[in-house]
């Protein structure tokens, strides 16, 4: 009977991966529930996008949206903590379709967001990736 308890409790922690590094080294809070949908998102997206955003703050928000034709805006909100910096709260960049093309800085005012969407002009993104993280 023990041995079936044993495995009945073990056998669904099995497909449990590690999560994947991030490239700050920060760790999942857990805040805002995380978020995986479809289009997946590019691997180097995260990466790229993490080494052009400013971030004075420990706790961020991450979040990715694809337009399903190549295109992905990617988000950064900051959530300062005592004695933490409060500028750029929010970052918002814009990577065209074609990989290795620089992406634009948009005004975080030029767009909407709602629950799984980001509209931005005409075109409008649905999320893909959102991370609520701490260094």
């Amino acid at each position: 009977m023990l041995p079936m308890v044993v495995i009945s409790v073990i056998m669904p922690c099995a497909p449990c991966l590690p999560p994947s590094p991030e490239p700050d080294g920060s760790r999942t809070l857990g805040v805002v529930p995380p978020f995986h949908g479809r289009p997946e998102p590019p691997e180097w997206l995260r990466a790229t996008s993490h080494a052009l955003v400013v971030l004075h703050c420990r706790h961020y928000l991450y979040e990715a949206y694809g337009d399903g034709a190549g295109a992905w805006l990617v988000r950064y909100v900051a959530f300062p903590g005592e004695g933490e910096a409060a500028e750029a709260r929010e970052q918002v960049l814009l990577f065209p379709p074609e990989r290795g093309a620089p992406p634009a800085t948009l005004a975080p005012g030029e767009v909407r967001c709602r629950a799984l969407t980001a509209v931005w002009g005409t075109r409008t993104y649905v999320l893909v990736d959102r991370r609520d993280l701490l260094k």
